[in-house]
């Protein structure tokens, strides 16, 4: 018996097979669905250091500025190793899903 795979990598096989079983869309929508929960995480967070900033420093309008600015440029240094740099598709098709 023959397997005729028009010289196909492996990866290539496992690619079709798993695009025809529709694992590409949900690989896609499982890592969509993660940035969207990594997103609102840090929103969250934000909003809290705000409030932080805002009950801790009222009478200063300075040091609440302050504070908000270093809250926005610690968020920012913790979310670039935090969020992923490809796209959902990218990703997908390193597990070979797409």
């Amino acid at each position: 018996m023959t397997c005729q795979t028009k010289e196909l990598k492996l990866s290539e096989l496992i690619t079709l097979e798993n695009q025809e079983e529709s694992l590409c869309e949900s690989c896609q929508m499982f890592i969509n669905g993660i940035n969207n929960v990594i997103e609102q995480a840090f929103d969250w967070v934000t909003q809290e250091m705000d409030d932080f900033c805002d009950d801790h420093f009222a009478y200063n309008s300075t040091a609440t500025m302050t504070c908000k600015a270093k809250v926005d440029k610690v968020v920012e240094k913790i979310r670039d190793f935090v969020v992923l740099e490809d796209t959902s598709e990218m990703i997908c098709r390193k597990f070979y899903l797409c």
